[in-house]
């Protein structure tokens, strides 16, 4: 007796939950805030979610997005950061993470002060300050600092951008960083581990972790223990050897 009425309790809760977790579709105007929501048209909130363990996508914005109050704002005092995604460091948790679910899905046009949200953005993402997302498909902008895990298309910043992956372009008045990236990356400083297409700064590979560069590498200082192109710079290192103003090397 008490087993069966264990199980009705359970699955009444369960019922419940279930009830009280219903998809809702909004249009068109939308609370991006509110989860287990698709929203068509316009959707706008105060603040973004950078919760990574989500077993679900929780929200759909499909049209326009706009946030004009974030945590980004925090910049402002010198003293408190935003929240931003937590990019692994480790290579061996990349593909762990790539697999996690996007807490939001941004279909469209995305504005804001900063967006730090573990969201996918496919179109186009601007923000003011700063913006730090999970994977960016399209054109995403931000005015100091722009991050994301795995960037398909144009990513540009005022000061400092980073991706593990890029696929495309990466640009950045400061320092770009780049896991491994395909396309062309422009810098002041430029971070790499392996990179595949057009990379120009002022110093490339400035951390000294490049594994490994296949193209053009222009700049003042220029360096990877691996080449498979040309290097044009004032010091050019590869594994090969050391040259001033041009060095090359086509052989694996």
């Amino acid at each position: 007796m008490k087993l069966n009425i264990l199980l009705m309790a359970t699955l009444l809760f369960t019922v419940i939950a279930c009830a009280q977790q219903k998809h809702k579709t909004h249009f068109p105007v939308g609370l991006y805030t509110k989860p287990n929501t698709t929203i068509y048209g316009l959707s706008v909130g105060v603040g973004s979610n950078t919760y990574q363990n989500s077993d679900s996508v929780s929200v759909r914005s499909n049209g326009i997005r706009i946030e004009p109050i974030s945590q980004a704002l925090l910049i402002a005092t010198l003293i408190f950061g935003p929240d931003q995604v937590n990019y692994p460091n480790d290579p061996a948790d990349f593909a762990a993470f790539n697999k996690k679910f996007p807490v939001e899905i941004i279909n469209g046009l995305n504005i804001s002060c900063g967006t730090n949200t573990f969201a996918n953005v496919n179109g186009i993402t601007v923000s003011g300050i700063t913006q730090s997302l999970k994977n960016t498909n399209g054109l995403s902008v931000g005015g100091l600092g722009n991050s994301s895990f795995r960037n398909n298309g144009i990513q540009i910043a005022g000061a400092g951008t980073s991706a593990i992956y890029s696929n495309g372009i990466i640009i950045s008045g400061l320092n770009t960083t780049v896991y491994k990236g395909n396309g062309l990356q422009v810098g002041g400083f430029n971070q790499y581990v392996h990179f595949t297409g057009v990379q120009a700064g002022i110093y490339n590979d400035i951390e000294n972790k490049s594994e490994s560069f296949t193209g053009l590498q222009i700049g003042l200082f220029n360096r990877t223990k691996k080449l498979k192109g040309i290097q044009i710079g004032l010091i050019n290192i590869n594994e090969k050897r050391i040259l001033p103003f041009i060095n090359w090397n086509f052989k694996d």
